[in-house]
């Protein structure tokens, strides 16, 4: 047989082989809804799978509509004959030996599957046309309340697929600090703080012997960090995305790029920062696209770093992240104790009083505000309210972070204030996540912020002046 011949023979081969998965996997391809049977049926969820071929495999999300959530990634969804597997112990945290998250029968006229929901739970699923919403709120006056201050700032963002609150919200807090300064309104990308974030990130856990965090969360330090070296991109030059047609979803990207650093964590010998670094930078680029090192706004060209000194304008020193705990002295900074603090970075710690004191004086004076703290608790339809609301005390406030009720779960920009008719206090942010229909602005108590805020960011010039005499040199 000859070299042309060969060929032809494999091409055919694997046209066919391509053609039997397709042929294989099309009875799954679609949505499938069905509710987990449970001896206590106040237990029971409905769950929702969307099917979709990609890439020569099954790509899938999970909603729950009962609990308010959305576009949970899969990671891996395969067909063996009649026999339908789900996994999603890496997007769920679960660990290894945990079991799947659903297995089941394809059963005969493909429009049921019956199966096993997380290994010991019945669930049949059925074909459904039912498409699950959440609401976005884009409007910030919502009735019934008086808004107070309302800072001007940019369009809503949405994170989609992704765990990057921290670059969606950092950038509105970029955008608005801009405004402030006199700019021209624009609206930044995200994922160009993002890439360089996950290169650092995947060093740092490298050099730790995986020691180190390394996930998609983050902290406002690391966009200011991109910010500082890189400088900064329009959103509709760099968007992040290689369609525009699709959403956002790094699922695939994060799993890939775990995948690597674990690798090379493991490597000896022939290793170093520019090959492992390169390596992320390709696999981010499969995902994200190429960043441009030079675009043309507004009839006008630009590099990234004269795009953020012109168009931009803030100095990344004159911003502080503050906190409020008494494991650690007041009126000094320290290296907070939270997961995602991969980097070291210094928080400015702030008895309760004065740390809210913070808050409410930058918002009124036209200082905006980056937000990191707990969602789990009380949020939902647009408001983050306690569950219990109480008096939050500093003893109280300490006790959630060291008991883990409290924790660096999200980041969200707030940039006002509003009250209710009985004179209750609440806090206007923007929120890049929809699940629990809090999508867009969102009202937050004075209650909730306390207790369940681990950090603000804000400029250093919005701390009122006897705050920062106690302060003094430690800033």
């Amino acid at each position: 047989m000859n070299l042309k011949t060969s060929i032809l023979v494999i091409l055919l081969l694997i046209g066919f082989l391509i053609q039997a998965q397709d042929k294989n996997s099309t009875p799954l391809i679609g949505s499938w809804m069905g509710k987990t049977i449970t001896k206590d049926v106040s237990l029971s969820e409905l769950v929702l799978f969307r099917l979709e071929w990609k890439n020569n495999s099954i790509k899938g999300f999970m909603d729950f509509p009962d609990k308010r959530l959305k576009n949970i990634p899969l990671d891996k969804v395969w067909r063996i004959k009649d026999t339908v597997f789900a996994d999603a112990r890496k997007s769920l945290g679960w660990p290894e030996t945990a079991p799947l998250i659903f297995k089941g029968v394809l059963k005969a006229g493909d429009s049921i599957i019956e199966g096993m929901w997380g290994g010991q739970t019945p669930l049949k699923l059925s074909r459904t046309n039912y498409v699950f919403k959440l609401k976005t709120n884009l409007n910030p006056k919502i009735a019934g309340y008086k808004i107070i201050k309302l800072i001007e700032s940019t369009p809503i963002k949405d994170q989609q697929a992704t765990g990057d609150c921290w670059s969606f919200a950092t950038t509105s807090f970029i955008e608005t600090e801009a405004i402030r300064l006199g700019k021209k309104p624009v609206v930044l990308s995200p994922m160009f703080f993002v890439r360089p974030t996950y290169i650092d990130k995947g060093e740092n856990y490298i050099r730790r012997n995986g020691s180190s965090f390394f996930s998609e969360g983050d902290l406002t330090f690391s966009v200011l960090k991109g910010y500082k070296e890189f400088g900064a991109i329009p959103e509709s030059i760099y968007s992040g995305k290689l369609d525009s047609d699709v959403k956002h979803d790094h699922s695939e990207m994060n799993a890939t790029l775990l995948e690597k650093v674990k690798f090379y964590k493991n490597s000896h010998g022939d290793l170093t920062p520019e090959l492992y670094r390169k390596d992320m930078d390709a696999i981010l680029t499969q995902t994200l696209g190429k960043v441009p090192e030079t675009f043309v706004y507004d009839g006008k060209q630009f590099t990234p770093k004269s795009f953020a000194t012109e168009m931009i304008g803030i100095n990344t020193d004159d911003y502080v992240e503050i906190t409020s705990y008494t494991h650690h002295p007041f009126y000094s900074k320290f290296n907070l104790e939270i997961e995602a603090n991969w980097n070291n970075n210094q928080y400015l710690n702030l008895p309760i009083d004065d740390f809210l004191s913070v808050i409410d004086q930058a918002l009124l004076n036209n200082y905006s505000v980056c937000w990191d703290g707990d969602i789990y608790e009380g949020f939902k339809n647009g408001f983050a309210l306690l569950d219990n609301p109480k008096i939050i005390t500093q003893p109280i406030r300490q006790a959630a972070f060291d008991n883990r009720t409290t924790e660096d779960i999200h980041n969200m920009h707030i940039i006002g204030l509003a009250e209710n008719e009985y004179g209750n206090s609440f806090y206007i942010l923007k929120n890049s996540a929809d699940n629990n229909d809090c999508g867009g602005y969102l009202y937050m108590s004075k209650e909730y912020l306390q207790i369940k805020t681990i950090s603000v960011m804000v400029h250093k010039n919005a701390i009122p002046k006897a705050i920062m005499k106690k302060v003094g040199k430690n800033l």
